[in-house]
């Protein structure tokens, strides 16, 4: 091989294998052919093993985008015969040559003299035909031209296929990202769809940051391989919750079904021993023999158990209003701990109205969790961090865990879980809590909470930035470019009939 042939061999391997996209390689490898064979045209075609067919992937030269309309059946061509049989093939007057295909030249208006054509082949598996048309100034192709085509249709073989194998591994993991959030929502189906929304509005966030000309983050740009590593972090933040218990994520409210179940049962009870009470006071007056007004006694019995009895009652209606409260003022927690400290008479002895577990679950000022609840749903994020620690990513992607784990910091240290502050909290993690924080409020489908508009959810974050806990920055980015819109479901309006 000659020296000049030698270093645009050189050349040709390093554009092919600088890019796992399909398409660059492909029309890098027409270019390639067209200069390598000095031809005046050239082609791609792949094969569509579906269909039986070749099609012009990628077409080089004065009638390119014609030749790219057709497609070429079972034994239609040169191409084809090369393709059936494996071997190179130089053809230095295509019109004598039993298999050449007119109507390519027909459709295209091209006029196809000579041409060049191999196999592109990875494993031993046909890809597809690589041809150059033409040798430029009247002259044929050579044994050599083949010889040094052969090699180029290796070289673009193996580039398609570590584009393809790339791609593959790119579906695979997509795969991955789609099943871990099926799995995510499986567990916890009332935040069906937040995950993919929060990606939707960081990632629109990021674009915008990069867009901005003045401020801290004027000049701070996202490639598109940092905006796909933070679209994985997004849709994954959540993961970790697969290892929270399933009753504490759908917890809607103060106490569980079982334990409203069981004050229910109990005060049913506590209003039976009190009419049993009642009963055995009636009793001892009917049998006294003392001189006493007995019709008075005992209506003065039963206008008491009606006033317990009603006392009983306006305590459960109280307790199932403070369940379903999100927030409890000082004066009704005061007011449930006076129950705790009533008690009844049972078979065994006294008994309290209230269990010390039901008093902690009703007596939370704000949300439905108990602090060992809320520790549990916060350990979410620590879950996910190691979850996603064990996956060996790419360069690119490495810092997926870092990004998820810090979601729920606060830039004033009051966040969690491990109460980072300021620059130590990543800038996507900042930008994805923003969009947690926006999609968390607005959302229409948790049980334990109404979705507020987004006008108010915007009060709020504006409300926790000057609180210090989200970056001023980036909130305001938020809002004045309308990230939140992004989510927002599409209004349509109804023609007039």
């Amino acid at each position: 091989m000659k020296d000049d042939v030698l270093h645009q061999f050189q050349e040709i391997s390093a554009l092919l294998n600088s890019s796992l996209d399909h398409a660059t390689i492909r029309r890098r490898a027409i270019e390639a052919a067209t200069l390598l064979m000095d031809a005046e045209a050239g082609s791609l075609l792949l094969l569509d093993e579906n269909a039986s067919e070749l099609y012009f992937e990628v077409a080089h030269g004065a009638k390119g985008d014609a030749v790219r309309r057709v497609r070429l059946s079972r034994g239609q061509g040169i191409a084809w015969h090369v393709a059936r049989t494996g071997t190179p093939i130089i053809v230095n007057d295509v019109q004598r040559d039993a298999n050449f295909f007119r109507h390519v030249d027909q459709a295209s208006g091209f006029v196809t003299r000579n041409m060049v054509c191999v196999p592109v082949t990875a494993h031993g598996h046909l890809l597809g035909v690589l041809q150059a048309i033409n040798r430029k100034n009247g002259e044929l192709f050579s044994s050599e031209d083949l010889q040094n085509f052969i090699a180029l249709g290796h070289q673009v073989g193996i580039a398609i296929e570590n584009a393809s194998l790339y791609e593959e591994i790119h579906r695979l993991f997509e795969g991955f990202i789609s099943a871990s959030v099926q799995a995510i929502e499986s567990r916890d189906p009332t935040t069906s769809g937040h995950s993919q929304r929060v990606a939707i509005l960081t990632c629109q966030l990021a674009e915008a940051v990069g867009r901005t000309k003045t401020g801290p983050y004027a000049g701070v740009q996202f490639d598109a391989d940092q905006i796909k590593e933070l679209r994985y972090a997004a849709v994954l933040h959540d993961f970790g919750k697969v290892g929270v218990r399933e009753h504490i994520l759908l917890k809607a409210r103060k106490l569980y079904p079982l334990q409203q179940e069981l004050i229910k049962s109990r005060f049913d009870f506590i209003k039976k021993t009190m009419e049993a009470d009642t009963l055995r006071r009636k009793v001892l007056v009917h049998e006294t023999k003392r001189r006493v007004k007995k019709n008075t006694l005992l209506a003065q019995l039963d206008r008491q158990l009606a006033e317990r009895i009603m006392e009983v009652d306006e305590m459960y209606a109280f307790i199932t209003t403070c369940n379903q409260s999100t927030s409890l003022a000082p004066a009704h927690t005061e007011k449930l701990k006076t129950f705790a400290k009533r008690q009844y008479q049972s078979y065994d002895g006294p008994h309290p109205f209230l269990l010390k577990d039901e008093i902690a679950a009703l007596t939370v000022s704000h949300g439905t969790l108990t602090p060992p609840e809320r520790y549990a749903i916060e350990s979410h994020v620590t879950h996910t961090f190691e979850f996603l620690s064990k996956i060996p990513w790419t360069r690119s992607l490495r810092h997926i865990p870092a990004i998820a784990w810090s979601h729920h910091e606060k830039l004033d240290g009051s966040g969690y879980p491990r109460r980072l502050s300021h620059d130590q909290i990543p800038l996507q993690a900042r930008m994805m809590t923003i969009c947690d924080i926006y999609d968390a409020l607005t959302a229409s489908d948790r049980p334990y909470k109404a979705a507020v508009a987004p006008d108010i959810a915007l009060s709020y974050l504006a409300k926790q930035t000057s609180e210090g806990k989200l970056d001023p920055d980036l909130v305001e980015v938020f809002t004045s470019q309308k990230i939140y819109l992004a989510t927002q479901p599409k209004l349509t309006t109804r023609k007039a009939v």
